[in-house]
Protein backbone atom coordinates (compact mmCIF):
# COMPACT_ATOMS: atom_id res chain seq x y z
CA UNK A 1 0.00 0.00 0.00
CA UNK A 2 1.42 3.31 -0.80
CA UNK A 3 1.81 6.44 1.01
CA UNK A 4 -1.32 7.99 -0.41
CA UNK A 5 -3.51 4.88 0.26
CA UNK A 6 -2.05 5.59 4.00
CA UNK A 7 -2.70 9.05 3.54
CA UNK A 8 -6.72 8.16 2.32
CA UNK A 9 -7.06 5.50 5.09
CA UNK A 10 -6.32 7.75 7.88
CA UNK A 11 -8.44 10.75 6.31
CA UNK A 12 -11.20 8.26 5.65
CA UNK A 13 -11.06 7.02 9.28
CA UNK A 14 -10.65 10.65 10.93
CA UNK A 15 -13.67 11.24 8.82
CA UNK A 16 -15.41 8.78 10.16
CA UNK A 17 -14.75 9.28 13.91
CA UNK A 18 -15.33 12.77 13.15
CA UNK A 19 -19.28 11.51 12.01
CA UNK A 20 -19.30 9.12 14.98
CA UNK A 21 -18.57 12.03 17.35
CA UNK A 22 -20.46 14.49 15.73
CA UNK A 23 -23.35 12.30 16.15
CA UNK A 24 -22.62 11.29 19.48
CA UNK A 25 -22.65 15.34 20.58
CA UNK A 26 -25.74 15.89 18.71
CA UNK A 27 -27.46 12.87 20.29
CA UNK A 28 -25.63 14.38 24.09
CA UNK A 29 -27.15 17.91 22.92
CA UNK A 30 -30.62 16.74 22.39
CA UNK A 31 -30.42 14.46 25.51
CA UNK A 32 -29.60 17.43 27.47
CA UNK A 33 -31.82 20.02 25.42
CA UNK A 34 -34.51 17.34 26.62
CA UNK A 35 -33.40 17.23 30.26
CA UNK A 36 -33.14 21.32 30.23
CA UNK A 37 -36.80 21.25 28.75
CA UNK A 38 -37.94 19.02 31.64
CA UNK A 39 -36.40 20.91 34.13
CA UNK A 40 -37.85 24.45 32.50
CA UNK A 41 -41.23 22.31 32.74
CA UNK A 42 -40.93 21.43 36.02
CA UNK A 43 -39.94 25.33 37.51
CA UNK A 44 -42.63 26.95 35.48
CA UNK A 45 -45.75 24.13 36.97
CA UNK A 46 -43.76 25.38 40.48
CA UNK A 47 -43.53 28.89 39.87
CA UNK A 48 -47.28 28.34 38.31
CA UNK A 49 -48.48 26.55 41.70
CA UNK A 50 -46.27 29.03 44.65
CA UNK A 51 -48.41 32.20 42.53
CA UNK A 52 -51.63 30.62 42.50
CA UNK A 53 -50.96 29.73 46.35
CA UNK A 54 -49.65 33.48 46.53
CA UNK A 55 -52.85 34.67 44.73
CA UNK A 56 -54.94 32.76 47.10
CA UNK A 57 -53.25 33.99 50.51
CA UNK A 58 -53.64 37.59 48.78
CA UNK A 59 -57.04 36.73 48.25
CA UNK A 60 -57.90 35.43 51.45
CA UNK A 61 -56.73 38.49 52.96
CA UNK A 62 -58.32 41.25 51.21
CA UNK A 63 -61.77 38.97 51.86
CA UNK A 64 -60.97 39.16 55.37
CA UNK A 65 -59.63 42.49 55.70
CA UNK A 66 -63.25 43.46 53.56
CA UNK A 67 -64.84 41.71 56.37
CA UNK A 68 -63.39 43.48 58.76
CA UNK A 69 -63.55 46.35 57.51
CA UNK A 70 -67.90 45.72 56.65
CA UNK A 71 -67.99 44.89 60.30
CA UNK A 72 -66.68 47.94 61.75
CA UNK A 73 -68.59 49.39 59.55
CA UNK A 74 -71.89 47.71 60.93
CA UNK A 75 -71.19 48.21 64.53
CA UNK A 76 -70.07 51.93 64.33
CA UNK A 77 -73.76 52.33 62.15
CA UNK A 78 -75.67 50.70 65.30
CA UNK A 79 -73.41 52.26 67.87
CA UNK A 80 -74.26 55.82 66.04
CA UNK A 81 -77.75 54.15 66.13
CA UNK A 82 -78.00 53.82 69.94
CA UNK A 83 -76.29 57.01 70.31
CA UNK A 84 -79.64 58.54 68.68
CA UNK A 85 -81.94 57.02 70.87
CA UNK A 86 -80.28 58.37 73.98
CA UNK A 87 -79.53 61.82 72.79
CA UNK A 88 -83.52 61.33 72.06
CA UNK A 89 -83.98 60.38 75.24
CA UNK A 90 -82.08 62.90 76.80
CA UNK A 91 -83.76 65.48 75.08
CA UNK A 92 -87.38 63.92 76.20
CA UNK A 93 -85.74 64.31 79.44
CA UNK A 94 -85.24 68.08 78.84
CA UNK A 95 -89.03 68.77 77.46
CA UNK A 96 -90.44 66.85 80.43
CA UNK A 97 -93.12 68.64 82.14
CA UNK A 98 -92.67 70.17 85.88
CA UNK A 99 -95.50 67.71 86.92
CA UNK A 100 -93.17 64.95 86.03
CA UNK A 101 -89.92 66.56 86.79
CA UNK A 102 -91.56 66.72 90.19
CA UNK A 103 -92.48 63.29 90.56
CA UNK A 104 -88.65 62.19 89.62
CA UNK A 105 -87.18 64.53 92.08
CA UNK A 106 -89.63 63.21 94.86
CA UNK A 107 -88.63 59.66 93.63
CA UNK A 108 -84.77 60.57 93.71
CA UNK A 109 -84.83 62.29 96.91
CA UNK A 110 -86.42 59.52 99.08
CA UNK A 111 -84.00 56.97 97.05
CA UNK A 112 -81.24 59.51 98.15
CA UNK A 113 -82.42 59.65 101.60
CA UNK A 114 -82.47 55.77 102.12
CA UNK A 115 -78.99 56.33 101.34
CA UNK A 116 -78.10 58.77 103.70
CA UNK A 117 -78.41 61.94 105.32
CA UNK A 118 -79.01 64.24 102.68
CA UNK A 119 -78.01 67.87 103.38
CA UNK A 120 -77.08 68.64 100.08
CA UNK A 121 -78.40 68.68 96.68
CA UNK A 122 -77.02 69.67 93.41
CA UNK A 123 -79.85 70.24 90.34
CA UNK A 124 -80.62 71.42 87.82
CA UNK A 125 -82.42 75.23 88.19
CA UNK A 126 -85.53 73.26 86.41
CA UNK A 127 -85.90 70.93 89.29
CA UNK A 128 -84.54 73.46 91.99
CA UNK A 129 -88.18 74.17 92.35
CA UNK A 130 -88.96 70.94 94.04
CA UNK A 131 -86.08 70.36 96.26
CA UNK A 132 -87.47 72.69 100.00
CA UNK A 133 -86.09 70.90 102.99
CA UNK A 134 -82.30 70.85 102.00
CA UNK A 135 -79.54 73.29 100.86
CA UNK A 136 -80.03 73.68 97.29
CA UNK A 137 -77.42 74.47 94.98
CA UNK A 138 -77.77 75.01 90.67
CA UNK A 139 -75.69 72.80 88.95
CA UNK A 140 -75.18 72.41 84.92
CA UNK A 141 -77.30 68.81 84.69
CA UNK A 142 -79.63 67.88 82.23
CA UNK A 143 -81.94 66.94 85.56
CA UNK A 144 -81.94 65.07 88.93
CA UNK A 145 -79.91 65.27 91.48
CA UNK A 146 -76.42 64.72 93.20
CA UNK A 147 -77.01 64.24 97.18
CA UNK A 148 -74.35 65.13 99.72
CA UNK A 149 -74.14 64.49 103.38
CA UNK A 150 -73.60 67.44 106.04
CA UNK A 151 -69.78 66.66 105.93
CA UNK A 152 -70.05 66.34 101.89
CA UNK A 153 -67.60 63.74 102.47
CA UNK A 154 -70.31 60.75 100.59
CA UNK A 155 -71.84 61.99 97.29
CA UNK A 156 -74.84 60.40 95.81
CA UNK A 157 -75.25 61.22 91.60
CA UNK A 158 -78.51 60.71 90.54
CA UNK A 159 -78.36 63.20 87.74
CA UNK A 160 -80.22 62.00 84.71
CA UNK A 161 -77.00 61.88 82.60
CA UNK A 162 -75.52 59.26 85.10
CA UNK A 163 -78.59 57.16 85.47
CA UNK A 164 -78.54 57.12 81.63
CA UNK A 165 -74.90 56.09 81.40
CA UNK A 166 -75.85 52.96 83.98
CA UNK A 167 -78.48 52.18 81.77
CA UNK A 168 -76.42 52.23 78.44
CA UNK A 169 -73.28 50.27 80.21
CA UNK A 170 -75.42 47.64 82.04
CA UNK A 171 -78.33 47.60 79.26
CA UNK A 172 -76.12 47.42 76.31
CA UNK A 173 -76.70 43.92 75.36
CA UNK A 174 -80.29 44.10 75.82
CA UNK A 175 -80.82 47.27 73.83
CA UNK A 176 -78.63 45.72 70.87
CA UNK A 177 -80.84 43.10 71.24
CA UNK A 178 -84.41 44.99 70.96
CA UNK A 179 -82.92 47.55 68.30
CA UNK A 180 -81.21 44.90 65.92
CA UNK A 181 -82.69 41.83 66.92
Amino acid sequence: MGLEAVKEEIIRNAKLQESAMLAEARKEAARMMKEAELKAEGLKAKSEAETKKATESIKKQALASADMESRKMVLEAKKQVIEGVFAEVKKKLEELDDKKREQYMKSLIDRSSKELEVAYVHCSKKDAKFVKAFNVETIGILGGLIAENKDKTIRIDYSFETILEGIKDSELQSINRILFG
